[in-house]
C-alpha cells in the first residue's frame, strides 16, 4: 500500500479518503482540489507561472517566520493538540521577539516593503 492509507486520511476528511482508498477510483484535478488534496489548479502551462506567484507571495514575508511556519507544522503534524501548542509556542516566541517582527508592523506603518534582516 505504500503508506497511502496512513497518509491519506491525516490529509483529507476521513470519509472522501476512505471512498479513494477502497474505490481506487481516479480522480480529476478540480476534485482534488475540492476535497483539499491540491491547493490549486492552472490551464496547461501555467504551473510554473502559479509557482513562482506563490513563491513571490511567501519570500515576502519574514524569513524567520516562514521558517518557524514551517518547523511548526513539521515538528507538530501528528501530536495531539495540546502539546502541538505547546511546540508551536516555543517556536513562535523567538520570531515574536525578533527584530524582523517589528520591521514588518513599521513598514506597513510607514507604507514602504519590509526590509527583513532574518535577526
Amino acid at each position: 500500500m505504500g503508506g497511502s492509507a496512513v497518509r491519506l486520511v491525516r490529509q483529507i476528511p476521513y470519509t472522501l479518503a476512505c471512498d479513494l482508498l477502497l474505490t481506487g477510483r481516479h480522480i480529476t484535478a478540480a476534485e482534488a482540489k475540492e476535497m483539499g488534496l491540491i491547493g490549486h489548479v492552472v490551464p496547461d502551462g501555467q504551473a510554473l507561472t502559479k509557482a513562482l506567484e506563490l513563491a513571490d507571495a511567501i519570500s515576502a514575508n519574514g524569513p524567520l517566520a516562514v521558517q518557524a511556519i514551517l518547523r511548526s507544522i513539521r515538528e507538530t503534524e501528528c501530536m495531539p493538540e495540546n502539546e502541538a501548542f505547546k511546540i508551536d509556542t516555543q517556536i513562535g516566541i523567538k520570531v515574536f521577539l525578533s527584530d524582523d517582527a517589528k520591521e514588518g508592523p513599521r513598514a506597513f506603518a510607514e507604507k514602504r516593503a519590509p526590509n527583513f534582516q532574518n535577526r
